[in-house]
């Protein structure tokens, strides 16, 4: 449970004050012969200790990331950029590959699953129909109904070269600050409530700011890159939360190599 400290303090003020007060009456009136006591100074509120005390901006980046990498799960939703058309999707994974989470774009939404060592796939009706450009269309109609409301399952291979995985890798998804040096660091914000440092590299037009926690573990709370080619941002949470995927049911699922793969 979290404890309010400003109530605490303020209790034991409380506290202090009626024992005070007790010893006075009880010493013989000492408080009443001195007269009204003058209040004293309130202490000025402590300033909060700096955690990244005498590191450099990139040194406080390399270890974020070297700490956000070793943890065993976390939850992120990243906005990227391909080919000019932004995506988005939001996933929970853990440090083996395990993922759940759902990719949109131009409308479209794709779900998308890694349990057991299979992936799952499982669109819309506008997400299946966006890649079958040429195709006849009563032959896209006839997929599409086959796959309506049910799940591909679609072989290591094949997700590799859609590039499917890199959504389950959370490595993968935190790449952004890998290369990103020669970053300064700005006056500190909050991110969802937290206290972060805030680090930022220009590079032309284009800034990449990274946020990290900067009470508790020094995880990557966020990112942004603006100003470029291809805009991109990513936040993340639920460092270290069990994750746990399973498969869609077995009637739920298509084998693609029967729909000719």
């Amino acid at each position: 449970m979290a404890i309010n400290k400003t109530l605490v303090s303020a209790a034991v003020c409380a506290a202090v004050a009626l024992t005070l007060t007790g010893c006075s009456k009880s010493d013989g009136g000492t408080s009443d012969k001195a007269g009204k006591a003058t209040p004293s100074a309130s202490p000025s509120p402590a300033k909060p200790v700096d955690p990244f005390a005498g590191m450099t901006a990139d040194q406080i980046a390399d270890k974020s990331l070297d700490v956000t990498k070793a943890v065993d799960s976390l939850k992120a939703k990243v906005t990227d950029t391909v080919e000019k058309v932004p995506e988005t999707f939001e996933v929970v994974v853990s440090k083996t590959g395990e993922c759940d989470g759902t990719l949109t774009s131009e409308g479209a939404s794709l779900q998308f699953r890694h349990a057991a060592k299979a992936y799952y796939l499982k669109g819309d009706e506008k997400y299946w129909r966006q890649g079958e450009e040429g195709t006849p269309k009563e032959e896209v109609d006839a997929m599409v109904e086959i796959l309506k409301g049910r799940w591909v399952q679609m072989p290591q291979a094949d997700a590799e070269a859609e590039g499917m995985t890199e959504m389950c890798d959370s490595d993968g998804l935190l790449d952004v600050g890998d290369d990103v040096t020669g970053l300064t660091r700005g006056a500190d914000t909050t991110v969802d409530g937290q206290p972060a440092a805030v680090l930022t590299k220009k590079n032309g037009a284009e800034t990449t700011t990274l946020y990290v926690a900067a009470k508790g573990e020094p995880y990557l709370l966020k990112y942004t890159v603006v100003g470029g080619e291809a805009p991109a941002s990513g936040d993340f949470a639920d460092f270290g939360k069990p994750v746990t995927v399973t498969p869609p049911p077995a009637d739920q699922i298509v084998d693609l190599d029967k729909l000719g793969g």
